[in-house]
């Protein structure tokens, strides 16, 4: 690695950006643990079974609900394990392309990529879920909205130090 590739990555890396991977590899590993659980027949740790069923679709029809009421879980294009893996996946892949140098331009959109993925996340678990709270779901969706915030906070500064170069001295 060059000298100048060096210095950008240490630039683009602070301790901002590294409890953001933290908090991203944390609610990645959730995810991962969930769908792998959920695929061998298990429910994926604490929690309980998911709403609606075992690991694949839902029965027929709402738990608790209204009978020909509309159930999430019906209306889901896969089965709950595959989407907790594809989403596990999805921060894997948007923190990856977030700092990854070559990918530096698309940094802001990135970011908000990964805000609105986060906040889809926190807005499935209360569609699927209901509001049956789990420990291990309240303390990843406390993960997700603290990684929102970071990145949020990250984003502001980020537009000051550009702002900053920007301005003729």
């Amino acid at each position: 690695m060059s000298q100048i590739q060096a210095q950008r990555l240490k630039r683009t890396i602070g301790t901002l950006q590294i409890v953001i991977i933290a908090l991203v590899v944390i609610t990645a590993l959730i995810h991962l643990q969930r769908g792998v659980g959920m695929s061998m027949g298990g429910f994926g740790g604490p929690g309980g079974p998911p709403p609606g069923g075992g690991a694949g679709r839902p029965p027929a029809g709402p738990p608790g609900g209204p009978p020909g009421g509309f159930n999430i879980m019906q209306a889901l294009p896969l089965p709950l394990p595959t989407l907790f893996l594809l989403n596990g996946i999805g921060y894997l892949a948007l923190v990856t392309a977030l700092y990854l140098p070559a990918l530096a331009q698309y940094r802001p959109i990135t970011r908000w990529l990964l805000i609105i993925f986060a906040a889809l996340t926190i807005a499935m678990y209360f569609l699927v879920n209901g509001f049956r709270l789990n420990p291990l779901g309240i303390f990843d969706k406390l993960v997700e909205i603290a990684l929102i915030a970071l990145l949020l906070i990250e984003g502001r500064q980020a537009s000051s130090a550009l702002a900053a170069e920007t301005v003729p001295t």
